[in-house]
């Protein structure tokens, strides 16, 4: 039975946003529609929050709101990197979705399935207008949770066929190709990073912030027709190696500030926005040899497209428990 707004505030935990079921081509679909509203002026993000809490450790926060449908969202999270060793990730979020016509709260929802498949989607949206529509191999720089989601979605929606796998640990790589030869790629682990760069038509970085190798790998090893998606905030890159690139977006100006002390290790400038190569109002590649590069800034408009969709859809299946205002 279909839950109304009135009746509380719905909290969806962990289980309740996968139960949900939402496809990724239904959320590339919302997100796609979310830039083509922010390319309109008819959504609207902000700068992030960062709050230090103590060494490494530090409370952040990213929102968005758009005008149709009216909903606003904001994702608060704490980026803890000792994590780990208690067995935690070091990133755990959670979204507030509030209705844009009063203000009213009508959701809590987990955020850290919600952030995983969206980061893939932003890539993937890149992807398809940057990428080579040839594009077969893929290498990915470090092989976590923001690397399966890549995977997940990217084999599943490009012609890809062959995987390469750098982890700084290379059980972890071995284990990533692995899965990747499960869903019928020819997958394969390397032990030097340069290795998961060269001759690869799609590059992923995720290194880790405060990695060992945070900020080693050379933009020059990117070859010529080769597309970055930088999911580490440029930050597992040298950053004066990252001006090879003939083409560099950002995914939300206002939250990519660059240059020393910036939320990204990128001195600028960005040829676009994401919005406005999804909009056909700049390029996303003109020639078959270009090295085109998306940094990541985690815009909070993609929280909210996706945050709204699972909250439609639990909201229709009667997933989740109302708490009361």
């Amino acid at each position: 039975m279909e839950q109304k707004d009135e009746d509380g505030i719905l909290y969806l935990s962990r289980a309740d946003v996968q139960a949900c079921a939402v496809s990724p081509d239904t959320l590339e679909q919302g997100l796609r529609q979310a830039f083509l509203r922010r390319a309109e002026g008819r959504a609207w993000s902000h700068r992030k929050v960062v709050i230090g809490a103590g060494g490494r450790n530090a409370f952040r926060g990213k929102g968005a709101a758009m005008d149709e449908p009216a909903f606003g969202a904001f994702k608060w999270f704490g980026y803890f990197p000792e994590n780990s060793r208690a067995g935690l990730p070091d990133f755990m979020p959670t979204i507030l979705l509030n209705e844009a016509e009063t203000g009213q709260l009508v959701a809590i929802l987990d955020g850290i399935w919600i952030s995983e498949i969206r980061t893939a989607l932003i890539s993937l949206i890149a992807a398809r207008l940057m990428a080579r529509p040839d594009s077969r191999r893929i290498g990915f720089l470090a092989c976590g949770a923001q690397a399966r989601s890549h995977l997940e979605v990217f084999c599943r929606a490009l012609p890809l066929t062959e995987v390469v796998a750098y982890s700084r640990r290379i059980e972890t790589a071995e284990r990533f190709a692995a899965a990747a030869r499960d869903r019928g790629l020819r997958a394969w682990a390397v032990t030097d990073p340069r290795a998961a760069i060269a001759g690869c038509d799609i590059v992923v970085s995720s290194i880790p912030h405060g990695a060992s190798n945070t900020g080693q790998l050379d933009a020059g090893w990117v070859e010529p027709g080769t597309f970055l998606a930088s999911v580490d905030l440029g930050f597992g890159w040298r950053r004066d190696s990252l001006s090879v690139f003939d083409r560099t977006v950002t995914d939300d100006h206002e939250q990519s500030s660059v240059g020393p002390g910036g939320t990204l290790n990128y001195d600028g400038p960005f040829s676009a926005e994401l919005c406005e190569l999804v909009a056909g109002r700049k390029p996303g590649r003109e020639s078959a040899t270009e090295r085109n590069a998306l940094i990541f800034s985690g815009t909070g408009l993609a929280d909210l497209a996706a945050a709204l969709i699972i909250y439609q859809a639990a909201r229709t299946k009667g997933i989740g428990t109302l708490l009361p205002r």
